[in-house]
């Protein structure tokens, strides 16, 4: 099965579900929906058409990456272009599979629900996902799990790697109007990708690891992997078995030929430094003169909202700073008088259990580009308001040393939990909704709701504790608190 060739991509147009090839989609032949049983799968999907398109087609600047936006390319361009990538996306290539290494020894292969990113872990597994979920995959689903798990997922375990952005990274892709817009949207012109990767011209021409392989115990600069490569890096010694004749595939659930299983081994190698992935924003500290560079992942129950202001604003001090993913900057360039919309998705783990996989839309109105702080500002008091809850909660729960007595009672975490859930729809609509140039009254509105929901998620949490004479004093205590801290987070002026 080859990934240029080959109809492996799931869509749904009209309620049709069809497979259909990359040429069909690009050369606008054919349209619709990712549609795939998981949401991690589909997003997995849409970076690897990404990385496939701007491995074959990288547009050398601005106006050429609209053409390709605006107009459907031409069959003749995408088969005179791919065949010479062929060998590069071959399931099954006798000497250099997609995404595989041939030759891999292990003691007993490893089931295909392993691929599949928390499937096979974590004591909840068998409440959230159908059973038999990864118990035979097609190649289209094959496809996408090996790249999924090169780029999103926890590596195998002790000895095996992960991938060049860590363990769980956050992706953030932008969205078209049409899923062959958002693929374009999604990859780099040269001149962005020389901006992101000063090596970029000298290392254009590499192959991805699968194809030039790298030497055991290697010691790899970041700076020395180039775009094609770093997108197509496989961490890892995985090799599928051969397919059955004929199955039905357990994710997608096509009749095709399937595979029931892999090979896979630990190989030891050391990428040093961060390489500056497409799709991921990058924080960084300063320590002892050093910068120390990470990718942002969900490690907590919070939000994504949460994380949006370091995933679209640069910002930079002495000490800390984050830069958005290149192609969030390359957007800035020439999307920077429309509104966006953003693909944001990631999973949260424990070392190698999945505990948590997201996949979300925002929507971020006209001016995003320009006005970072209002972004900034948005997450900051919807991040304040909820602090303001928990400290006064806290107060109840312990009160204050040798002067009040505290509840005893940690109401805390279901209080922080119940705001987010109440907030959610809120944030969504002040990114999307604000007026980027002139945000004063929305930032307003949003204060107040937000204090509204504030106050009445404390008085729910306290109620029933309200009769107790012992906690009357720990309940005015932190009542003063809750006070105290939703005016100073009034806006200047307000009271006026």
């Amino acid at each position: 099965m080859n990934l240029l060739t080959d109809a492996w991509i799931p869509i749904q147009q009209q309620g049709s579900y069809q497979k259909i090839t990359l040429q069909q989609l690009l050369c606008g032949e054919q349209s619709g929906e990712l549609c795939l049983p998981r949401n991690d799968m589909e997003l997995a999907c849409l970076q690897l058409l990404c990385a496939i398109t701007q491995v074959l087609f990288t547009p050398k600047n601005k106006k050429e990456l609209g053409q390709y936006i605006q107009q459907p390319m031409t069959a003749q361009d995408y088969v005179e272009v791919s065949r010479g990538k062929m060998s590069w996306f071959d399931l099954n290539h006798a000497k250099t599979p997609f995404m595989q290494i041939r030759g891999v020894k292990s003691t007993q292969p490893t089931g295909m629900d392993k691929l599949l990113a928390g499937v096979a872990d974590g004591t909840n597994k068998a409440f959230v996902n159908p059973q038999g979920l990864g118990e035979v995959l097609c190649g289209g689903c094959a496809a996408i799990a090996l790249f999924n798990a090169a780029n999103n997922c926890p590596s195998m375990g002790g000895g095996f790697k992960g991938s060049l952005r860590g363990s769980t990274p956050i992706t953030i892709l932008i969205r078209g109007k049409e899923l062959r817009q958002t693929i374009w949207l999604n990859v780099l012109t040269e001149e962005t990708a020389e901006a992101a990767m000063p090596w970029y011209q000298n290392t254009k021409n590499q192959l991805p690891n699968y194809l030039d392989t790298v030497k055991a115990d290697a010691k790899i600069a970041a700076s020395a992997i180039g775009l094609n490569r770093g997108l197509l890096w496989q961490p890892a010694h995985f090799e599928l078995l051969p397919p059955k004749t004929s199955g039905c595939c357990s994710c997608c659930g096509c009749i095709e030929p399937v595979y029931d299983g892999f090979n896979k081994a630990k190989f030891n190698y050391t990428v040093e430094g961060v390489w500056p992935h497409p799709l991921s924003a990058r924080i960084f500290t300063v320590k002892k003169g050093e910068k120390e560079e990470k990718f942002p992942s969900f490690t907590t129950t919070a939000p994504t909202w949460t994380h949006l202001s370091r995933l679209v604003v640069d910002q930079q001090t002495d000490k800390e700073g984050q830069q958005t993913a290149p192609v969030i900057q390359q957007a800035r360039t020439f999307m920077a008088s429309d509104k966006i919309q953003l693909i944001v998705g990631g999973y949260r783990n424990n070392q190698a259990t999945i505990l948590e996989r997201r996949h979300e839309l925002f929507s971020l109105a006209q001016g995003w580009a320009t006005h970072g702080e209002v972004i900034h500002q948005i997450i900051a008091v919807g991040l304040a308001y909820k602090t303001a809850l928990r400290k006064a909660l806290y107060l109840f729960a312990v009160g204050i040393k040798d002067k009040v007595h505290g509840s005893g009672i940690n109401l805390c975490e279901s209080a922080e939990t119940n705001y987010y859930q109440q907030t959610e729809s809120l944030l969504h609509y002040s990114l999307a909704a604000v007026d980027y140039a002139a945000p004063s009254a929305a930032l307003n509105a949003q204060n107040g709701k937000l204090k509204a929901m504030v106050t009445a998620l404390f008085e729910q949490a306290t109620e029933p504790y309200r009769q107790e004479p012992k906690m009357l004093k720990a309940l005015a205590l932190a009542r003063r608190s809750l006070n105290k801290s939703l005016q100073e987070l009034e806006p200047e002026g307000a009271n006026t």
